[in-house]
């Protein structure tokens, strides 16, 4: 309420926002949709995959950056993750 995002009653009236079954239905279609199965790695907005663009492209609408995809920068990752928290990795 503080932020002018909802009212007193809880319902969202900031511009630009979702409802709350708005806001679920991606991770809802990432979770059930035939269409992604076997696919993973895979940035989702608006029950769409985003598409890959390069450093100066658009981050919105849709777009996500090249880097936030790329596998060796994911399996670097993993490895830092797994050696930060002494986790064993997943076979």
């Amino acid at each position: 309420m503080e932020l002018g995002w909802v009212d007193e009653q809880g319902t969202v009236i900031g511009k630009g926002f979702k409802s709350p079954s708005q806001g679920a239905a991606t991770g809802l279609w990432a979770a059930t949709s035939p269409l992604l199965a076997g696919r993973g790695g895979l940035y989702l907005e608006d029950c769409e995959v985003a598409r890959v663009t390069d450093e100066q492209g658009p981050v919105d609408g849709g777009w996500v950056r090249a880097h936030a995809v790329d596998p060796a920068a994911a399996a670097r990752l993993w490895e830092l993750s797994v050696a930060a928290t002494g986790t064993a990795p997943l076979s």
